[in-house]
């Protein structure tokens, strides 16, 4: 069985359909949260979403998405991305389970968006600080979006992995990231696409602009000063 697993589209369509055209024919997707927040393409990215019939699960941002009424609040994206999503929208959402299991070679997976209690995880943490994280989880083999940099890490007889970003990369690497399973064997790929779209999209927000700009940057260089968190943490 050849998978496709992607996490943190982050309503970028154009990084979601390149994903879509680099992983080619596959047998499942799975989706590990976080389809909408912070881009311009909301309701877009809810729509092939479904239309895939992934297995899928809810992430943080889907989940503070959710929580907002209709009514808009100049300048604020999360409410910009509520009024934009259709009742249909919101009921699929709505649907997505926090966590679930899938078989994965000879084996079985628990997947979620992220790790229960633990912050942003990062590559370069040692093997004893993400043991830390992971003490509060029964699980053995967990693999979570969230984190936006490619993981894939054993520790002891338990396996971390989690998946780069689709839409929002934060490792200064702007290409949408994703992975190919096959037959329990899991690869990172990364894929260019079209960031000059999605910021011709962002001007037609009202955000304030020195956001704006930021997002922008944000978008070209895959970094920013405070979602592009780097290990250890400055000044420790």
């Amino acid at each position: 069985m050849k998978r496709l697993w992607i996490a943190d589209v982050h309503a970028n369509l154009p990084a979601f359909a390149a994903v879509l055209r680099d992983a080619g024919t596959v047998d499942e997707i799975v989706f590990l949260g976080d389809v909408v927040g912070f881009g311009p393409h909301p309701g877009e990215c809810v729509d092939l979403l479904a239309a895939l019939v992934p297995k899928a699960i809810l992430g943080n941002h889907d989940e503070s998405i959710l929580a907002r009424a209709k009514g808009a609040l100049p300048g604020n994206w999360d409410q910009w991305t509520r009024d934009r999503l259709s009742e249909g929208h919101i009921a699929y959402l709505k649907h997505l389970p926090q966590e679930r299991e899938l078989p994965f070679g000879q084996g079985v997976a628990t997947i979620r968006h992220l790790v229960p209690g633990a912050p942003y995880l990062h590559p370069a943490m040692p093997d004893d600080v993400l043991e830390r994280h992971l003490a509060a989880v029964a699980d053995r083999f967990l693999i979570c979006g969230h984190c936006h940099r490619a993981i894939d890490r054993t520790l002891g007889d338990r396996r971390l992995v989690c998946l780069p970003a689709v839409g929002q990369p934060r490792n200064r690497d702007p290409r949408a990231g994703y992975a190919v399973e096959e037959n329990g064997n899991l690869e990172f790929r990364f894929v260019a696409y079209d960031i000059e779209r999605v910021v011709a999209d962002l001007d037609a927000i009202s955000l304030e602009e020195s956001f704006r700009q930021r997002w922008i940057r944000f978008l070209r260089t895959g970094h920013d000063p405070e979602w592009s968190r780097e290990y250890p943490p400055q000044g420790r």
